[in-house]
């Protein structure tokens, strides 16, 4: 087993830990040598393994495929992850952008765009990877987080400080209603 694999399995493990996916939710991708590798569909990232990995372009690949094809063709990044932290999914449904106010979220961020486009479309895969282009991550409304990276631990690390902001936000909304 290759240790971009071995990789890529420990980071489906810490989404898993750290609440940004549940069962077969979310999913990841990440450059090996000349080729992309992509989680199969319905791979639950908790309990990966090297069987869970295929092709971008093979028939079972993640059906986020395009998207994470996108975000290569326009960027330089290694590695792309798709997760669903509750917070982010939430505000998303609300919001058209998102402002962090805690500090990490103001510096790697400054603002995050929230794309509503049909799931699955073409001009749903060039919006996300245009955010992606602009600041590593971006949010799809009501679906969740998608962030690259050099690696697949910067991108794990990205979709955990945008989830962070979106739970300080989240919080601070209810503490302003009371």
């Amino acid at each position: 087993m290759s240790l971009m694999i071995q990789n890529a399995i420990e980071i489906g493990k810490l989404l898993f830990q750290s609440g940004l996916i549940d069962g077969a939710s979310g999913n990841l991708s990440f450059r090996e040598a000349d080729r992309i590798l992509i989680t199969r569909t319905g791979a639950n990232l908790n309990s990966l393994d090297a069987n869970s990995f295929v092709g971008i372009n093979h028939p079972d690949a993640s059906r986020d495929r395009l998207v994470h094809a996108k975000i290569y063709e326009k960027t330089g990044y290694n590695a792309v992850i798709h997760c669903h932290g509750v917070f982010n999914v939430v505000l998303s449904i609300k919001k058209t952008r998102i402002i962090p106010l805690d500090l990490e979220g103001k510096l790697y961020f400054g603002e995050i765009g929230v794309i509503s486009e049909e799931f699955g479309s073409v001009e749903y895969a060039d919006r996300i990877a245009d955010e992606i282009v602009k600041r590593g991550v971006a949010i799809a409304r009501a679906h969740g987080i998608y962030s690259a990276g050099k690696d697949l631990i910067e991108a794990f690390n990205r979709a955990c400080y945008v989830e962070h902001s979106c739970e300080v936000l989240y919080f601070l909304d209810l503490l302003n209603k009371s």
